[in-house]
């Protein structure tokens, strides 16, 4: 019991490290987002989503995963205490990660035409889509930045810069839209990216390196190295790019650009919540998963552990964003987004599902086994748009959450039945528990949503709101003392 208790204080610290470095960048661009929306509107929204949606896209095809293989790269030259082979780690991730973004900026602007073309309708955006290329390449210097920093373990760096680029960003684009409306939205994409680099660049600045001479066969072998490591994620990548990419251009064409920016919206503060229980989870689990991949007692033991703390933490966020949905699309954006409510309801209902197979997911990364987790990824994203698709003349907008929570299930079962396979995994008593009553929790949610209003439907979600977080205090507390571990926390600041 007291290293199970070690372990889940782990996952608890870095989580809080992680996440809450993340909410308080989220709670500028959540600011940001506001002034977005008042002054852009949905057209502007859906503007700036399909440009960043390419951005993401090349950036993707064209980074290679570098900022995420070399990231363990650094990390294991870090451990060794030799500054020649962390220099060398590091000298071969900055390299790659500028002449990656240099072919990211070369494809865009060579593109750009048929970019515009197929995402717009015609050519007219294509100076557009060709001014933003150059943010590719200083977004991918600055994510090798920040990958460096994470890999020598200067997690409270890191930290900062993504939080004050967020604050920086919310600087400069809210008076560019003010004063250039949807024209200020190309220079404020560049102009933010330079920030953020800008900052990279000051809190790595005191990172000393010893002076390398490494040849062009040297830093295409080791970042050939990188490139096999993130190829999977890569991959994955891409694909989601790719599905974001076809459902912004599906929605335009069935029916317009204020459709694509609801979709935007929904969509950003799903994956909003999302990105930081995962991102919080990957921080720490990915690696001590790595350190016992042989083991599968100990791999299955890790991932009902971690899987225990994300029910605990993130399923009373799940109710909460469905049952107030209403009051966070209007806070967030206008009552010009409330298209979006329905959608965003059934898209945090998935991510449920999403939180369970992610956690089992990391499992095929530590034992070198991606090309599963690459297969299960191409069949989500499938089913995905297939039941998009051909439900769309039968349900409209709304089949956008029926798609998701169908595809997350499925895939919740694949990888389930892959875990099986790989480890002999089994779900623990608790987790087992844990599932049922949350998902019962989710399931109440989405009803009382969907068939009761007004009053009924207010003091419904208080009543669920309030046992679902009883119930998750509760159980975190048998796990670890939540007074003393907050007490802690804020006693360190």
């Amino acid at each position: 019991m007291p290293e199970e208790i070690k372990s889940h204080k782990q996952i608890l610290k870095s989580t809080s490290i992680v996440g809450g470095a993340q909410i308080a960048s989220i709670l500028i661009g959540i600011l940001r987002t506001k002034f977005v929306a008042v002054l852009l509107g949905p057209v502007g929204i859906g503007y700036l989503g399909v440009l960043q949606s390419i951005i993401d896209l090349v950036r993707q095809a064209t980074g290679f995963g570098i900022n995420f293989s070399g990231i363990k790269d650094v990390a294991e030259s870090n451990a060794t205490d030799d500054k020649i082979k962390i220099s060398t780690a590091i000298t071969i991730l900055k390299r790659w990660a500028f002449w990656t973004g240099i072919l990211g900026t070369f494809l865009t602007i060579i593109f750009c035409v048929p970019l515009s073309i197929y995402s717009f309708g015609n050519s007219s955006y294509a100076i557009s889509i060709a001014s933003t290329s150059i943010a590719i390449l200083i977004i991918s210097v600055s994510g090798g930045q920040l990958a460096l920093l994470q890999g020598l373990r200067k997690i409270n760096l890191m930290a900062k810069a993504t939080f004050y680029g967020a604050i920086l960003g919310t600087i400069i684009t809210v008076p560019l839209y003010w004063i250039l409306g949807i024209n200020g939205i190309v220079p404020g994409i560049v102009l933010t990216s330079l920030g953020s680099l800008a900052l990279s660049w000051w809190f790595t600045r005191n990172v000393k390196l010893e002076k390398v001479n490494l040849s062009f066969k040297e830093t295409f072998a080791g970042g050939t190295r990188m490139v096999k490591l993130g190829f999977f994620i890569t991959v994955t990548g891409i694909m989601a790019s790719i599905t974001l990419y076809l459902v912004r251009t599906f929605l335009l064409k069935k029916m317009n650009i204020d459709a694509v920016g609801c979709f935007q919206a929904c969509w950003m503060i799903a994956t909003m919540y999302l990105g930081i229980i995962l991102n919080a989870m990957l921080a720490d689990f990915f690696p001590r998963l790595t350190e016992v991949n042989q083991d599968n007692k100990a791999v299955n033991r890790l991932i009902n552990e971690q899987l225990e703390i994300a029910f605990l933490v993130a399923s009373p966020m799940i109710m909460g964003i469905i049952v107030f949905a209403h009051f966070i699309i209007t806070i967030l954006y206008s009552k010009e987004f409330m298209l979006a409510i329905p959608v965003l309801q059934w898209l945090i209902a998935g991510t449920f599902f999403t939180i369970i197979s992610w956690s089992l997911g990391v499992m095929f990364l530590a034992k070198s086994k991606g090309m599963y987790s690459f297969v299960i990824e191409s069949l989500w994203n499938v089913i995905f748009l297939v039941i998009l698709y051909f439900g769309w003349d039968s349900y409209g907008f709304k089949i956008i959450g029926f798609a998701y929570v169908i595809a997350c299930a499925i895939r919740f079962l694949l990888t389930y039945w892959t875990s099986i396979y790989l480890s002999e995994f089994k779900f623990s008593k608790v987790n087992i528990k844990h599932t049922i009553i949350f998902g019962l929790f989710v399931i109440l949610a989405l009803l009382n949503v969907s068939f009761f209003s007004a009053y009924s439907q207010y003091t419904i979600s208080l009543c669920i709101m309030i046992i679902g977080i009883f119930y998750s205090y509760i159980n975190l507390n048998k796990i670890i003392d939540i007074k003393e571990f907050l007490f802690k926390k804020i006693k360190r600041k």
